[in-house]
């Protein structure tokens, strides 16, 4: 069994609220995992940005978290080809680990909308890891940022967390907390 530590960054509408499609609000535009087997060792690392299809122009905001350029996303390849090979990466049994629940939100809702979702077991198997530093660690009664979790642990701080690419190495480490 692997564990799948993962992260998306995803594209919304530019023209407003009310302006979007209602079956993809977001649209994914990268995934980041890191493969973990029964151990916590790390075995492998899957990155992809993903062409965008719905919002085509990538949000002025989500360009500025993520530094995500337009001229990337439009050499990127689809979010179809991207998820199979992703699919396919994971294998048969695994069990993701995110940091809230929004990720997994947002991937089933792009799945059903490429009509995907039959690639995806159910029922999904996953940590939120958010949730369960809260619980076990800070004990905060709201929800934690990625960025406390990291000076909690005294973890490198390499970049800015709003990358799939960077983000997904952190929650191994922070994941450790429950062994």
């Amino acid at each position: 069994m692997n564990y799948i530590v993962v992260d998306f960054e995803w594209t919304q509408t530019s023209y407003g609220k009310g302006s979007e499609n209602r079956k993809i609000p977001f649209e994914i535009i990268e995934i980041g995992a890191v493969k973990l087997n029964e151990k916590w060792k790390e075995v492998d690392r899957f990155s992809r940005t993903i062409r965008p299809k719905v919002y085509k122009k990538v949000h002025d905001i989500t360009k500025e978290l993520t530094g995500i350029t337009q001229e990337e996303l439009n050499v990127s390849d689809p979010f179809t080809y991207v998820l199979v090979d992703f699919m396919l990466w994971c294998g048969k049994d695994y069990t993701f680990c995110t940091w809230g629940n929004m990720d997994l939100v947002e991937l089933q809702r792009n799945m059903k909308y490429y009509g995907l979702l039959d690639l995806l077991k159910a029922p999904v198997k996953y940590y939120n890891v958010q949730k369960l530093f809260r619980e076990l660690c800070a004990h905060y009664t709201a929800a934690a940022s990625f960025a406390t979790a990291v000076a909690y642990f005294y973890l490198p701080k390499s970049a800015d967390f709003h990358r799939s690419v960077i983000a997904s190495p952190y929650p191994p480490d922070i994941f450790r907390m429950v062994d």
